[in-house]
């Protein structure tokens, strides 16, 4: 079974503002950067993991550990 990708926007405050799930990959490349176009930050994580980010990351989410 195929783990799904979910998409999260957050504001320059950190507060998860909308997101998305689905099983295509490159929709939520596109996705993400559109997310983060008009929020700020958007990452993509698949299974919990980060796959992918664009924007400037807020403060509020402390740094990411990878």
């Amino acid at each position: 079974m195929f783990d799904s990708f979910t998409t999260t926007a957050y504001d320059y405050q950190g507060n998860p503002v909308e997101h998305e799930t689905s099983s295509d990959s490159w929709s939520h490349v596109e996705l993400c950067l559109a997310m983060a176009d008009n929020y700020g930050y958007a990452e993509t994580t698949q299974g919990g993991r980060q796959v992918g980010e664009y924007g400037e990351r807020p403060a509020a989410l402390g740094q990411r550990v990878y």
